[in-house]
């Protein structure tokens, strides 16, 4: 880690030196978040479906001729509407369960894009490309409604770490963003952004759950 430490301080060091401009500057915007899930088991459907989040942080916004490396760190509510339906098996009966909620995810979420821009009126930039991302689960919230054979509601908070055991969901997320845009005055930005989340954040065995999120976002550049 020491090392992998060392060598990006170096890297964005040599960038530093290189570049035409440096910027920072802060972006918040909303978003509409959902999750690719999966699981094997027999007699079960699932629907995710978005649920509506934010973002707010800060960025380095670091100019080349045709080239911006804006890494940043920001806050940000991840998640998903939900239903569920399964048939449960019980003395030679089947009991159906139909299940509806919602879970919001915290992270914090450190972005390395890189834009590729061009100039298209004195004032005005378009920028488009993407970069990776790595997120840190803080907390979150799940609600559950559940009718049919069994009727139940649950509320609770949602535990991230790296213990199977204990923990709901993988602390760590990583992914890739693809993000366009337009900078105008060189100061204000609009950015429009997919994140797509690569890493599996379940502990559960055989089922796969990832992170996606489409976000809007204004900015300002000091």
């Amino acid at each position: 880690m020491n090392k992998l430490l060392l060598t990006l301080s170096l890297v964005f060091l040599t960038t530093f030196s290189f570049a035409q401009t440096v910027n920072f500057g802060v972006k918040a915007g909303i978003n509409l978040s959902t999750v690719a899930f999966n699981d094997p088991l027999p007699n079960f459907a699932y629907d995710a479906q978005n649920i509506t989040g934010f973002q707010a942080g800060v960025v380095a916004n670091i100019g080349f001729q045709h080239l911006d490396i804006q890494p940043g760190l920001f806050f940000i509510t991840k998640g998903q509407k939900f239903t569920e339906e399964e048939s449960i098996p019980n003395n030679n009966q089947n009991y159906s369960v139909h299940v509806t909620g919602s879970q919001k995810f915290n992270y914090l979420e450190l972005p390395v894009n890189f834009l590729y821009k061009i100039q298209v009126t004195p004032g005005t930039k378009i920028r488009a490309g993407g970069g990776p991302y790595l997120g840190y689960g803080l907390s979150g919230t799940t609600i559950i409604h559940i009718t049919g054979s069994q009727t139940s509601n649950y509320t609770g908070g949602v535990t991230f770490g790296t213990d199977e055991a204990k923990n709901d969901y993988k602390r760590f997320d990583y992914g890739v963003n693809f993000t366009t845009g337009v900078e105008l005055k060189k100061h204000f930005t609009i950015d429009l952004n997919y994140g797509l989340g690569l890493k599996n954040i379940m502990w559960t065995r055989g089922a796969d759950l990832k992170n996606r999120s489409l976000a809007l976002s204004i900015g300002y550049l000091f």
